[in-house]
């Protein structure tokens, strides 16, 4: 069994990067919904390319009216699924090479979504050709296998209950949008935002940073109106006057996933700083600087009072995404991923008190419950104990701060193709940040480890694989 996988990955590598070049072409941004395409143009284009794919695989398709497509083999009357993600987040800026070219460096692959989560979608695609086209696939299968690829996932996940509403739940799932060995729990997620409405930033104006609600900015903006002022030269500041005589503040951060806040610096908050610390604006703007001082103090909630650590899913974080400033509102989006030490509830409500006694408003927006399976579960043992055989590691399954797909079923957990055993260097970054990469020879084990889980996963009775 073995050898013949090997085989089918050697056969097939030159058409998986060349896949894996096709779906990182594809600008798969969420934009205005358009007939056939509910998250707009961009996400169903990289359906299109990644049905296209499956369809040359020898799958059976399905484009799920372009929320969640499938390419799938039929087997007994349940089915296990496999569900990637094909948008993406805004490429912004400071990327080394043209975000929607997919280059390789020194066996690393760097393009917007390569590692999350378009090379994923590619392997898995593959995972289920070996059993449609090896000799594996020869045998009856005791369960179907389907690849789902959802075009919402980086927005709020609201493409999965469309496709479950109109189709069955798969037994067991598993997302390949995490590191291995296994994630079986996930924090919550907490989004929304602080807003001040009305005539009150009148010093300053076009206050702008971030890309994405989830993700941290590493780049912020904004004019201020001071006359005769000298600004001091601060690190991760540049000061421009303008020919108005208004000044053109930017701050430099270092951006990526709000998930994983430490080594990350957020530009709004380093923006912030400095425009207090220069004495900036009137009364009224400084009172709402120092509510984003407060939401910008750290990553992880102390300074708006919600701090706390979960015994199954650790450390709450809190990160200040999108700033913007239309007319007279100013709004700063926030992203909260929270373990089972606080409720969403709770967390509304801290928000809201401390946003009213700096004149502001919370407005809550989704929030999405955390989640645990255990660990000695029968489909999770069968997932440790082939990533370990195939890698070599043997770790422990874990808990995470990030959102993905497992948290829409009812039994789904995460299940690589990541590793931290693999050294990144200098020139790549991680999900979410300018020059985002995966590493080839890890996406091509990842394979090998995917098809053997999918083949002995079929070996579970009904009752062991839907344990959770």
């Amino acid at each position: 069994m073995l050898q013949e996988i090997d085989s089918f990955i050697e056969k097939n590598e030159k058409s998986i990067l060349s896949d894996m070049t096709e779906l990182v072409s594809k600008r798969s941004v969420k934009g205005p919904a358009e007939k056939g395409a509910p998250y707009g143009p961009g996400p169903r284009s990289a359906l299109d390319a990644a049905l296209s794919i499956a369809k040359r695989l020898g799958l059976s398709v399905g484009d799920g009216d372009g929320y969640v497509g499938w390419g799938e083999i039929p087997g007994g009357k349940e089915h296990i699924a496999v569900i990637a993600h094909l948008d993406v987040v805004p490429e912004g800026e400071d990327w080394n090479t043209d975000p929607y070219v997919l280059t390789e460096k020194d066996g690393w692959l760097i393009g917007r979504g390569i590692s999350d989560n378009k090379g994923a979608a590619v392997i898995s695609l593959y995972a289920a050709a070996f059993f449609a086209r090896a000799g594996a696939g020869k045998q009856p299968l005791n369960y179907g296998i389907r690849v789902l690829m959802g075009c919402d996932e980086e927005s709020g996940m609201h493409d999965v209950p469309y496709y479950l509403s109109r189709n069955p739940e798969p037994i067991f799932c598993f997302t390949p949008d995490v590191d291995f060995p296994v994630s079986i729990g996930e924090k919550g997620i907490h989004s929304g935002g602080v807003f001040v409405s009305g005539p009150v930033f009148t010093n300053i104006s076009s206050f702008s940073g971030g890309i994405a609600s989830n993700a941290i900015p590493g780049r912020a903006s904004c004019v201020v109106r001071a006359n005769g002022k000298s600004f001091k030269e601060t690190k991760g500041i540049v000061v421009s006057p303008r020919k108005d005589g208004s000044f053109l503040i930017e701050a430099q951060g270092i951006g990526g996933h709000a998930a994983h806040p430490d080594g990350k610096v957020n530009a709004i908050g380093i923006l912030t700083d400095y425009l207090l610390d220069s004495e900036i604006g009137d009364s009224d703007e400084r009172l709402f600087l120092e509510l984003l001082r407060k939401i910008h103090s750290n990553a992880y909630g102390e300074g708006l009072g919600i701090a706390c650590t979960g015994k199954s899913l650790g450390q709450l974080t809190s990160i200040g995404g999108v700033v913007s400033q239309e007319n007279s509102v100013v709004r700063q989006d926030m992203n909260i991923r929270y373990p089972e030490c606080i409720s969403g509830e709770e967390i509304t409500g801290s928000l809201a008190k401390i946003a009213l006694a700096h004149n502001a408003r919370f407005e809550e927006g989704e929030i999405k419950k955390p989640f645990f399976i255990s660990p000695d579960s029968p489909p999770i043992q069968v997932l440790l104990s082939t990533y370990s055989e195939i890698s070599g590691h043997f770790t422990k399954p874990y808990t995470m701060c990030g959102g993905t797909y497992a948290r829409c079923f009812k039994n789904a957990v995460g299940f690589g193709p990541g590793d931290d055993f693999t050294p990144r260097p200098s020139f790549v970054a991680s999900d979410h940040a300018p020059n985002e990469a995966s590493y080839f020879p890890s996406l091509r084990e990842a394979l090998k480890i995917f098809i053997l889980v999918l083949w002995r996963l079929q070996e579970l009775s009904p009752e062991d694989l839907g344990k959770h």
